[in-house]
């Protein structure tokens, strides 16, 4: 049998097509397979800092189970005492809520400074639940009911090394696990859930924000980046990045950050909160109050331009509280 040459010329052209198309496509399939593989690599990975110092933690950190008991009822604020689990510690919190609402709520979640218990927050957390809003304030690693113990930076630096999560970015996870409950509770609007931190606490609320994207906000109070200059050790430099928030506040945006600071502020000065507020990308807020009574940290002065800060990240004022039966986490 004869086959036309015709046939025989178009035959070998659409061959040399598809070798033609298979070379050069083959680099996209493989770097297409690569990013699933690294995508699946990225998801079994529980914690890491990269060679520029960023801290990771997966955004997919599992269900969380938790405790869940009676605390105190003034009549329209619930308080329920939290216990939930999270790396080596059990972490012990306030949840405050408003009893009657209309419908999901915005999320807080409230890290104090340094040394300051969940009980020394708990009025201002049912202040804010008062605005119209679920807050979480937890007691931090080795400070009230949550176990644990702070190193200083020399041996938590020393845990790095040894390829140990140090206790400060432990924290980091402590918060994102806060925000994890928040997040599942069916009474919460989980596109408006925002992290609050004092001082400290407010450095690890820069971290978390910056490390999940999902969360809505962040509102530092009193608190600042370390101003850490790389001094050339890639160990250390990378351990003093992946702990300093001037190095995370530039990954915030397109989320919102409000920084809240007294000018009369003896621990961190206001000079440091403006410098690294200069360093986060809009949108962005700078709340300063002249408070001689206040020393550091939250001040009462502070509480029309919290109110203000609120509204702006999470429209906390937007809600219509009206009576409803109370619900509960599942």
């Amino acid at each position: 049998m004869k086959i036309k040459k015709n046939y025989l010329y178009g035959a070998a052209i659409l061959a040399i097509i598809i070798i033609a198309a298979f070379i050069y496509y083959r680099p996209l399939f493989k770097a297409k397979a690569q990013d699933e593989t690294q995508k699946n690599e990225s998801e079994s990975i529980e914690w890491l800092v990269d060679k520029d110092g960023y801290m990771y933690y997966p955004l997919s950190r599992g269900s969380i189970k938790f405790n869940r008991a009676n605390y105190s009822d003034n009549g329209s604020i619930t308080v329920s005492k939290i216990i939930f689990p999270s790396k080596n510690a059990y972490i012990y919190g306030f949840l405050a809520q408003p009893k009657y609402t209309a419908e999901q709520l915005p999320g807080i979640v409230y890290l104090p400074g340094a040394g300051v218990s969940k009980e020394a927050k708990l009025e201002l957390a049912k202040q804010i639940a008062e605005f119209g809003a679920v807050v979480l304030v937890i007691d931090q690693r080795g400070v009230g009911e949550t176990n644990g113990y702070i190193p200083d930076l020399d041996e938590d630096f020393e845990s790095f090394v040894n390829v140990k999560e140090p206790v400060q970015h432990l924290m980091v996870y402590d918060a994102l696990r806060a925000y994890d409950l928040l997040y599942s509770a069916p009474f919460v609007d989980p596109e408006r859930i925002a992290i609050a931190g004092e001082s400290m606490g407010g450095r690890i609320a820069a971290i978390a924000v910056a490390i999940d994207r999902n969360i809505d906000g962040a509102l530092l109070i009193s608190s600042s980046g370390l101003g850490f200059k790389p001094k050339g050790d890639l160990k250390k430099d990378a351990f003093f990045k992946s702990i300093d928030p001037d190095h995370y506040l530039d990954l915030i945006a397109p989320r919102k950050l409000v920084m809240i600071h007294n000018l009369n502020d003896n621990i961190i000065p206001a000079a440091s909160a403006v410098n690294s507020f200069s360093k986060a990308q809009d949108p962005k807020q700078f709340i300063l109050v002249n408070d001689t009574g206040c020393a550091h940290g939250y001040c009462d002065a502070m509480y029309d331009e919290l109110v203000d800060a609120l509204e702006y990240l999470v429209e906390i004022k937007s809600e219509t509280i009206f009576n409803m039966p109370d619900e509960k986490i599942p």
